[in-house]
C-alpha cells in the first residue's frame, strides 16, 4: 500500500453528485427502495477512469494491477451502507480489487483502524520484509494487515514473482564484470521503473531497493 493523492473531481460528479445523493437518501429515508441505477451511478466511466489514473491502475490496498485480469471495483473508503450520504462523495471513492473490496466489506475504517491511503501514509504503519507485510503499529498497521489479509498466499506468490525480478536486476548492478556506466544505467532504470509508484507492489520494491542500496559503492550516489 502506498500514499495516494486525489485528482480533480470528474465533471459528472461536480454536476450531479448533490442531486444523485438527494434522490438516494430521500428514498432510503422514506422507506422506498432505490433502483439499481440510482444506487450505482458512482460506476460512471468518467469516475472510474479518473480513479484508475490516480491509483495507477492498482488496488488502493494491495497494489495488485487490476485491469489486465479484472475490471476492478469502485470502492467506498467509508462504506456507503453506513452512510448513504457518502455514496457519491469524490473523496470517499477509490479503486480496489475484488478480494480487498470483499474483505473490507462494511467495516467502519475509523472504528476498526483501516488505513485510508489518501489521508495517511501507509509507510508509517506497514513495512515489508521480503514479500511479507509487517505491521509497524499495533492499531492501523495490524488491523489493516489482518482485515484485508495483506499476506494472503496468492498475493504473496504474486509479490514473490515481482521481487525476484527486482533481485535479478540488482544482481546485474552488482556484477563488477560490467562497466560501471552500464551498471549505473541499470540502477537508474530500476529506480525509474520498479521503484516508481506506478509499479505493481511498489511499496515492496521500494523497501527491497532501500535494503539493497547498502551493497552499492559510493560511486552510485
Amino acid at each position: 500500500m502506498i500514499k495516494l493523492s486525489k485528482l480533480a473531481k470528474p465533471d459528472v460528479l461536480e454536476v450531479n453528485a448533490a442531486a444523485w445523493t438527494k434522490t438516494l437518501v430521500d428514498k432510503i429515508n422514506s422507506g422506498v427502495k432505490p433502483t439499481d441505477t440510482e444506487k450505482t451511478k458512482y460506476r460512471h466511466s468518467d469516475i472510474k477512469d479518473t480513479l484508475v489514473t490516480e491509483t495507477h491502475g492498482k488496488c488502493a490496498y494491495c497494489e495488485s494491477k487490476l485491469l489486465h485480469i479484472h475490471h476492478g471495483n469502485v470502492e467506498h473508503i467509508y462504506p456507503k451502507s453506513l452512510d448513504p450520504n457518502k455514496t457519491f462523495d469524490w473523496d470517499n471513492l477509490t479503486l480496489a480489487c475484488e478480494i480487498c473490496n470483499q474483505l473490507k466489506s462494511n467495516h467502519d475504517p475509523n472504528v476498526q483502524h483501516i488505513i485510508d491511503p489518501y489521508n495517511t501514509d501507509p509507510a508509517a504503519h506497514l513495512n515489508f520484509i521480503g514479500t511479507f507485510i509487517h505491521a509497524v503499529t499495533a492499531d492501523y498497521g495490524q488491523s489493516t494487515k489482518s482485515i484485508l489479509k495483506l499476506n494472503r498466499a496468492e498475493l504473496c506468490e504474486r509479490r514473490r514473482e515481482k521481487l525476484e525480478k527486482t533481485l535479478s536486476i540488482f544482481e546485474n548492478i552488482l556484477n563488477q564484470t560490467l562497466p560501471l556506466p552500464v551498471r549505473k544505467v541499470i540502477y537508474e532504470d530500476l529506480l525509474e521503473n520498479e521503484g516508481a509508484s506506478t509499479s505493481e507492489y511498489s511499496a515492496m520494491n521500494i523497501a527491497a531497493i532501500r535494503q539493497l542500496q547498502n551493497m552499492l559503492g559510493a560511486e552510485f550516489f
